[in-house]
């Protein structure tokens, strides 16, 4: 998000970027199915558009509450909500490939134990999974 006011923050932005490329080597999409289908989800989500559509106003004029936000605290928030929102996205693709308790989750995605338990849980509450059963001592869900 960098306006044309700031050329400067565009070539660094776009330098940074072209040499994490570089160093990453050729990238085989089919290797990255999951991710790549839990970050197309992630971009949509309501909650990405709504900060992505609210910064100017909320960094310029100040939220509802007329309290001005630095771009460093609003940046943070985004930046939590939306990694908040892609792991979200990865356990659902997860159980949706049929890794259905939170140790075949974690082994799929990588995100870690406490923290899906800890999303399972609000997922639970929002409608997104179910608890379906016990498998040998272990939670089994289902998305919804």
């Amino acid at each position: 998000w960098v306006s044309s006011a700031e050329a400067q923050r565009f070539v660094d932005v776009v330098t940074d970027v072209t040499v994490s490329i570089k160093e990453q080597g050729p990238f085989d999409p089919a290797e990255y199915k999951l991710q790549l289908s839990a970050v197309a989800r992630t971009v949509e989500s309501e909650s990405i558009r709504w900060l992505v559509g609210k910064e100017v106003q909320i960094t310029t004029k100040g939220d509802i509450y007329g309290r001005p936000w630095d771009g460093r605290s609003y940046q943070m928030i985004f930046d939590n909500t939306l990694e908040r929102e892609y792991h979200v996205q990865l356990i659902l693709a997860a159980i949706k490939k049929g890794q259905a308790s939170p140790r075949t989750i974690d082994a799929t995605t990588g995100i870690g134990l406490k923290r899906i338990s800890y999303l399972l849980a609000d997922m639970e509450k929002t409608g997104k999974v179910e608890f379906r059963n016990m498998e040998e001592r272990k939670p089994v869900f289902a998305a919804l």
